[in-house]
């Protein structure tokens, strides 16, 4: 499964989320704000009549569920768009946003930016690619659930993770993003006791390394994701 994720970005990737100069360069009127980590940006309820853009630091979407226990739904770094995504206003959010370090955001009222994309069918591809960028996101959310296993669901998180914030170092990818074993439970919808058991197995067999809190992935564990993707139903489609 892994395959799809490390598949080279296409050349114009580098161009595919908004900056500060994309609103600037169409005099579109933004709100810098800063939070703090453990900050929330927005609960559920709360109106829905702007887009987050982030410039900088790392953010979660999550949703409360059983009455108290969180679902990450979203992991966003620099570049990534949040709030409810469409241009549509008048509806509620449905994620709560939480600051997993400092965090900078561009907000930006979707009035604003109807008028102009109307008006700008380039900065309007900009704006749908990011769209569709956090909507990729919330496809490795799904796949990650689907095995019925805690391993093999954390065993693809950690690819993904891995794929999309993680950092060479030449024996293997570190994440350049420090989380808890609560944190990757709730990605996975699982406990901590069982996410635990698992890291513990993994460490064992030389899949992941762990050091001053910070998770190392080997290549072992992408090649065993890999086996998985060219060994299940359709791989080969």
């Amino acid at each position: 499964m892994i395959k799809h994720f490390a598949e080279p970005l296409p050349p114009a990737a580098g161009q595919r989320h908004l900056s500060l100069d994309d609103f600037e360069g169409e005099s579109i009127r933004v709100a810098e704000r800063r939070y703090a980590a453990k900050d929330t940006l927005f609960a559920p309820g709360d109106p829905d009549g702007q887009l987050y853009f982030l410039l900088e630091g790392t953010v979660r979407l999550y949703k409360i569920y059983g009455g108290y226990k969180e679902a990450t739904v979203a992991l966003l770094k620099n570049g990534g768009v949040f709030g409810e995504l469409g241009l549509e206003e008048g509806s509620r959010q449905s994620t709560f946003a939480e600051a997993l370090t400092s965090v900078s955001v561009a907000v930006v009222r979707k009035a604003t930016l109807t008028e102009v994309i109307k008006r700008r069918p380039q900065f309007a591809l900009k704006l749908f690619s990011s769209f569709s960028e956090r909507l990729r996101q919330s496809d490795e959310v799904i796949e990650s659930l689907l095995d019925r296993e805690v391993s093999a669901r954390l065993a693809t998180l950690l690819s993904h993770l891995g794929d999309r914030f993680g950092e060479a170092n030449g024996s293997g990818t570190v994440l350049k993003v420090r989380l808890t074993h609560q944190d990757l439970a709730n990605m996975i919808v699982s406990t901590r006791e069982a996410v635990s058991k698992v890291m513990s197995e993994f460490q064992r067999e030389g899949l992941i390394e762990v050091r001053n809190r910070t998770i190392m992935i080997t290549p072992q564990l992408l090649n065993m994701r890999l086996r998985e993707f060219s060994s299940s139903p359709g791989a080969a489609a």
